[in-house]
């Protein structure tokens, strides 16, 4: 048997896996605790009422740990080991976004010490501060890497850019604007940095970080197969509100279900079998260049940063579904994105249209978290002994795996 597999093996498992992992039961549980989803029965329903047990919160975990994480940390051992730095470039810029979601949802985790199989079958958990720094460290890395010759370089078997490092330099810039965002609260000064590092981002919504799904059986956004197999979750009235039912994006981003009442599951634009996955996109980084600016003083700028973000999020939906939408429209609403002077109006303005155009995707949790913004209501149920407060979680519970079976579980 083969003791080592090869990059061009790894690699792609590892993309599919990541994109899986972020589209399964992890995006389920984060868009219920962010308003954007209602769950109405079985394991949704328990996190609708904010009271997870221990066994199933373990799912997405596992997910990560188990399936593209350990792959990445192999992938990045082997492309050193064999001067391969565009693969270990790769390795590190999906390793970091994969930790990145981890540390999000759950806070301290395990990361320095894992990951090495049996070598450590406890690994000790790192404080959240401390793994936000790994991450930043290994984007840096990555950014360098991405310049270098390699011996071998990834093709066909990159399955996001077909080995275009340009494209993946691009990509690292933009997670790490991302992520020094993430910190602000404890560094407000951190926005300067993470605007230099977003202006080195994406240039257009082509270029997206993203899984693109074939829409094959084999193959399917794992947001459409949930949707198509069961009726366990439904789009949060909250957020219909926030997006608005004569938003021009509205009918493409949720589906009224017939004969339910108007109840909503997510529309095609994020729910079609061919629907990609994103792991960052332009859109979102414009979303962060307006805060970045909007922090640092420069309000002109800031809202003409929202505009265009508003604006990309409606040509890339007209793009991928290949329809018009209505340019009055589109044209009005965005004229309409005006700063009042208000600071926490302008603020709720920026994470409101975010929110509605990042649908399905767990920054909208983080920024909730970390802005309390868009303004939204916990679930009227949500007092329970996981969450005695009732109020919307700030991270999920750990799995009951981690506490019964890692010694080093805090």
């Amino acid at each position: 048997m083969p003791s080592e597999i090869s990059l061009n093996l790894l690699l792609p498992s590892a993309q599919y896996d990541m994109a899986n992992a972020l589209g399964c039961r992890v995006f389920r549980f984060h868009a219920i605790c962010s308003q954007q989803l209602r769950g109405v029965d079985n394991l949704e329903l328990l996190m609708e009422n904010y009271n997870p047990d221990e066994l199933f919160i373990g799912y997405p975990w596992e997910d990560f740990y188990s399936g593209p994480m350990i792959n990445l940390r192999i992938l990045i051992d082997e492309a050193e080991a064999t001067q391969s730095p565009a693969y270990a470039a790769i390795g590190k810029i999906m390793l970091a976004n994969c930790i990145g979601v981890i540390t999000d949802a759950w806070g301290d985790v395990p990361f320095s010490a894992a990951l090495v199989g049996g070598q450590n079958l406890y690994p000790a958990y790192d404080e959240q501060s401390a793994i936000y720094q790994q991450i930043l460290s290994l984007l840096d890395e990555a950014i360098v890497l991405c310049g270098e010759q390699s011996a071998v370089q990834p093709a066909a078997d990159d399955l996001i850019y077909n080995g275009n490092m340009s494209r993946w330099k691009a990509a690292a810039h933009a997670l790490k604007g991302r992520y020094l965002m993430h910190t602000i609260k404890r560094n407000p000064a951190v926005s300067s940095e993470a605007l230099n590092a977003l202006q080195n981002g994406f240039s257009s919504f082509n270029e997206d970080l993203a899984y693109k799904y074939l829409g094959t059986s084999a193959d399917a956004n794992p947001i459409s197969n949930f949707f198509a197999a069961t009726a366990y979750a439904v789009v949060d009235p909250q957020f219909i509100t926030i997006l608005g039912s004569q938003d021009p994006r509205f009918e493409y981003f949720v589906d009224i279900i017939p004969f339910t009442g108007g109840q909503s599951r997510v529309g095609e634009f994020k729910s079609s079998a061919n629907s990609p996955v994103k792991f960052i996109s332009y859109v979102e980084q414009l979303f962060l260049e307006c805060e970045a600016l909007y922090r640092t003083g420069n309000l002109t700028e800031a809202e003409s940063k929202l505009k265009a973000a508003v604006q990309a999020s409606c040509d890339e939906t007209e793009f991928f579904l290949n329809v018009d939408l209505d340019n009055d429209e589109v044209t009005e609403m965005i004229s309409e994105l005006a700063f009042t002077g208000i600071e926490i109006e302008e603020l709720n303005l920026m994470m409101r249209e975010k929110a509605a155009a990042l649908f399905t995707e767990m920054e909208c949790w983080t920024d909730y978290r970390r802005t309390g913004l868009p303004l939204l209501n916990p679930n009227p149920d949500g007092a329970s002994a996981s969450n005695p407060s009732g109020e919307i979680p700030r991270r999920f519970i750990y799995p009951q795996s981690e506490r019964l079976l890692n010694t080093s579980f805090p």
